[in-house]
């Protein structure tokens, strides 16, 4: 929920380094996404005065607009540990976004799609159907996206292996 920080797990290996080091995603690179993602959101281009008075708005760490626009662009790479709580806490991801670990770049390559309103709604208005229910909505998300790729030549990736429920979708194509 929006407002809490989450730590998550970061195991041993987590570290604030400098991505191109260690093939993750830069603090730039993540801060980047982020603020994309809000700018997206809000259908608005957020200034970094906006931005920043926002941040400091919501609790935690006072941060300046040129502040922000260094850690955005990388001049600061190392920032302190409150203001990383409360970047997290403004956008909504856990704390360990901001570190080195595989968790976290799968977080970092998934957020476009986590804070997207469309697929947002979609995924609520989906949790209070049955079990059998959601595997068949799954199984149509997946012939959709095939569908799409053979229109415009991008590959599907394969679905993640099924939990048992092959016969829901074999009681979808008969019915």
């Amino acid at each position: 929920m929006c407002g809490e920080i989450v730590y998550g797990r970061a195991g041993d290996d987590a570290t604030m380094t400098d991505g191109q080091e260690t093939g993750y995603p830069t603090l730039a690179e993540k801060i980047d996404r982020l603020i994309k993602a809000k700018r997206a959101r809000d259908r608005r281009n957020h200034s970094y005065k906006d931005l920043a008075a926002a941040i400091s708005g919501c609790g935690g760490s006072s941060i300046s607009a040129a502040y922000l626009w260094q850690l955005h662009t990388g001049a600061k790479d190392n920032p302190q540990k409150k203001v990383l709580e409360t970047l997290a806490r403004f956008f909504c991801v856990p704390v360990t976004y901001f570190f080195d670990t595989e968790e976290a770049t799968r977080l970092y390559e998934e957020l476009p799609i986590a804070l997207d309103a469309d697929v947002r709604k979609m995924a609520l208005r989906a949790a209070d159907l049955s079990p059998e229910s959601r595997e068949v909505i799954g199984q149509m998300i997946e012939q959709a996206r095939k569908i799409e790729a053979m229109y415009s030549g991008r590959r599907v990736p394969r679905p993640p292996q099924s939990d048992g429920d092959e016969h829901v979708m074999k009681e979808a194509d008969q019915a």
